[in-house]
């Protein structure tokens, strides 16, 4: 049975079904780790990931999106963010969930995107 655990109880944005790599670290970490997008709506995304997080952890984010139907990209959208909710998973199938809130976000298109972090940003 999987465990949920908020800081907010406020209304909530429409989500959508997306799924894709999404890189994030601790702020001031040297390491990223990986996850991948359960939803994602205007104001956050909820991802899978093996870590567990406190409630208001401060992270940065990197979430790689696919080329658009006009063929561009890839692209990262990079964004700071703060743990609003965690979904503990009692199966090693279905790793923990996080939701955060996103703020600061902004587009960027790596001149040479190889799938992971890119630079130092």
């Amino acid at each position: 049975m999987a465990r949920k655990t908020s800081s907010q109880h406020e209304s909530r944005a429409k989500r959508y079904d997306l799924h894709f790599p999404v890189y994030f670290r601790e702020a001031d970490s040297p390491t990223w780790l990986a996850g991948t997008t359960e939803n994602i709506s205007y104001s956050g995304v909820l991802f899978h990931c093996p870590a567990s997080l406190a409630l208001e952890t401060t992270l940065e984010l990197r979430l790689q999106v696919a080329v658009n139907s006009e063929g561009i990209g890839p692209a990262e959208i990079r964004s700071k963010g703060v743990v609003v909710r965690l979904e503990e998973r009692n199966s090693p199938e279905t790793p923990n969930a996080l939701a955060v809130a996103m703020h600061d976000c902004r587009i960027v298109r790596p001149p040479a995107f190889n799938g992971g972090p890119v630079g130092n940003a």
